[in-house]
């Protein structure tokens, strides 16, 4: 599956038994100290989609340099 097959996957139609589980995923960096994205597709058919439990969580990837917990603290700066 090409990665934007796997971005363009419904979240309401998708088999939540193929979605690997997030608990399970452990990202090795690479060289540059990025994630290591042929290691990820090992672990899961979807770079876009996982599972914790029975809930299936999308992700969407930006380009512009902050990581997760930049844009958390800014959730939580803003009341969200």
């Amino acid at each position: 599956m090409s990665l934007e097959e796997m971005r363009d996957v419904d979240i309401r139609q998708v088999d939540r038994s193929s979605l690997a589980d997030l608990r399970d995923i452990h990202v090795k960096k690479d060289s540059h100290n990025q994630p290591d994205i042929q290691d990820l597709l090992k672990q899961t058919a979807n770079l876009y989609m996982y599972r914790v439990g029975e809930i299936v969580v999308a992700f969407d990837y930006s380009n512009n340099g902050k990581t997760v917990n930049d844009t958390f603290a800014l959730m939580v700066q803003s009341g969200m």
